[in-house]
């Protein structure tokens, strides 16, 4: 499920969590855990630095970031993985 979960990261465009969640038909918490997982691991990193301090730009209406959520990005390392899957 983990590799599912970077597929769909590494797949173009913004998904809410609840969107990742119905795709994996899981839980939002459940989901939380497995992206902050696959942070420690390397596979991912938020993606905060990318964006201005008022998150008025790309994606500020779907990433939730000025709600407190996150963006995750893959890494290297999670690319890698994630087009094994």
């Amino acid at each position: 499920m983990l590799e599912k979960l970077l597929s769909l990261v590494g797949d173009s465009g913004v998904r809410r969590y609840r969107e990742l969640a119905a795709a994996l038909s899981i839980p939002e918490s459940l989901l939380e855990v497995m992206l902050e997982d696959l942070a420690r691991r390397g596979y991912l990193r938020a993606a905060v630095d990318q964006c201005g301090p008022k998150c008025e730009g790309c994606h500020a209406s779907l990433c939730g970031i000025a709600a407190g959520g996150k963006m995750w990005v893959l890494t290297d390392k999670g690319a890698r993985a994630g087009t094994s899957a």
